[in-house]
């Protein structure tokens, strides 16, 4: 196997950065990647030793920022903004007397190989890793490189579903040993190798391997927990586990959709056809939604995927309650206490919870579209989950319904769908987020008011007023609010289970 494309030129401009005769080896999936011609993005370099020292030099010298992540162990990350995004640039040291030896000890032999980006050619492959991409086989360093570390388990099943490899047998027997020993790998390295599972397209098939093997029971038990849970009839044979792995699926299929570039082999159903007409104008601002972060390096596209699998956990314990919506209450709770104990950012739990909560509102319109006020109403709690919500109420709807779903239904929930889009994007000024006509000091100022939830109240019913356009300015808000004050008029109104009011 020869490689067409050329190495990265960063590879080469790190190599250019450090001195001619100092070893300096790519390895790792950048070289596994270049060999088959696959986008090469995050680049690992391996040295001898000062692994810190050499890579605090580079970071200088590309401006770049620089991070030790184990001073002990001389690893070190260097963070590159570029056009296309944040680039990862990691530094280590041998872990073994030798580049050869260092290979040996990594997880699996297509990861095991190393070359000098000025002498490409030169490839350095101890443990036949090269014939193993050829034939597309996953196959573990060492037999005991799952005991080494056992997290292995899962990047060998994301692995083998990214590459569509197969595990070889003894590989395979040597992961289901290790399963249980993920009980000893820390949540943040555990959280980060599935949320790159959450990345892959066959992302169902890679969860129903995790599961088969055990895995799940570690990494996110409430999914583990699913597989039995009765669903109603209107599901079909799904159980709650079929349901959440096919509404994976349709999500999958919205965004091949929706995102850009746009391919009309895509789009080839109906019901898809549908969903790029009526809402491909978002197309690149849902990109730009899902690939932002909240916290850290993790998309909101990861989150998504994460939210969904859990829509409907509320459903292990409510999976019969008369109220449709209560699930989806006890389900946030359960979502929040799975991302707290996945160590993520308040910001990602306070998202994925919003989304789970929320993901039942687009069907309090069964027949007609939410107005302005319900759409203000929705917003003022999900927030910008709002967007998210679209996405996995159309997932949910499209694997809950399957081969029945009829064109008409479909047709109004992609609608509701491009109602909440168009209040977000099109009119967040006036449906999502209305500028206040008056302050809370004003009303105090003005209308003689107590400090407390009075002044709240009234200035949230004053911009309900304005999102339905029963005031346009500071006058009309005055005369508005010495109506209410004299009618004495309640609070606010909240989200209720009635068509959004």
């Amino acid at each position: 196997m020869k490689p067409l494309q050329p190495l990265p030129p960063l590879a080469v401009e790190v190599r250019h950065l450090l001195p001619a005769d100092l070893p300096v080896h790519l390895v790792g999936g950048a070289v596994r990647d270049w060999f088959l011609q696959r986008p090469v993005v995050d680049l690992d370099f391996v040295l001898p030793k000062d692994a810190l020292h050499w890579a605090r030099q580079v970071a200088r010298h590309l401006n770049a920022a620089y991070f030790p992540l184990d001073r002990a162990r001389g690893i070190a990350r260097v963070l590159l903004e570029t056009p296309q995004g944040v680039r990862i640039l990691d530094f280590a040291d041998y872990r073994a007397p030798t580049l050869e030896e260092d290979l040996r000890l990594r997880d699996f032999t297509i990861n095991a190989l190393a070359l000098d980006p000025l002498y490409p050619d030169r490839l350095v492959d101890p443990t036949r890793g090269l014939q193993d991409l050829l034939d597309k086989r996953i196959r573990a360093c060492t037999p005991h490189a799952f005991a080494d570390d056992p997290v292995r388990v899962v990047r060998a099943v994301r692995l083998a579903l990214d590459l569509d490899f197969h595990i070889e047998p003894e590989t395979q027997k040597a992961m289901r040993k290790a399963v249980p020993l993920l009980s000893r790998v820390s949540v943040e390295r555990l959280r980060d190798e599935i949320f790159r599972v959450f990345g892959l397209r066959k992302v169902s098939a890679a969860l129903r391997l995790l599961a088969r093997l055990g895995a799940l029971d570690f990494a996110l038990p409430e999914a583990a927990a699913m597989p039995g849970v009765p669903l109603p009839p209107r599901y079909g044979q799904d159980d709650l586990w079929e349901h959440s792995l096919h509404t994976l699926d349709r999500l999958q299929d919205l965004l091949d959709a929706l995102l850009p570039p746009y391919d009309p082999d895509k789009v080839a159903n109906v019901h898809l056809a549908q969903v790029s007409w009526r809402l491909g104008r978002y197309r690149q601002r849902l990109a730009e939604y899902l690939r932002a972060s909240l916290a850290g390096f993790r998309p909101r596209r990861a989150l998504l995927v994460l939210a969904t699998l859990y829509h409907d956990v509320g459903k292990i314990r409510l999976p019969h309650h008369p109220d449709p919506e209560a699930h989806a209450r006890g389900g946030a709770v359960r979502m929040a206490e799975r991302a707290r104990a996945l160590r993520l950012a308040r910001a990602e739990v306070r998202w994925l919870r919003r989304v789970v909560r929320w993901h039942m509102w687009p069907q309090r319109f069964p027949a007609d579209l939410p107005r302005p006020l319900d759409l203000y109403r929705f917003y003022r709690e999900a927030g910008d989950a709002g967007v998210a919500v679209g996405l996995v109420h159309l997932a949910n709807v499209a694997a809950r319904e399957g081969l029945h779903l009829e064109r008409a239904l479909w047709e109004h929930e992609v609608d509701v769908v491009r109602r909440m889009w168009e209040a977000w994007w099109e009119h967040r000024d006036d449906w999502v987020t209305p500028r206040p006509l008056l302050s809370g000091e004003s009303l105090i100022r003005d209308f003689g008011l107590t400090p407390g939830p009075v002044v709240g109240h009234l200035l949230e019913a004053l911009k309900e007023a304005q999102v339905v356009g029963q005031v346009t300015t500071p006058d009309q808000a005055r005369a508005w609010v010495a109506d209410w004050l004299q009618k004495q008029g309640a609070a606010y109104g909240k989200i209720s289970s009635s068509n959004g009011s």
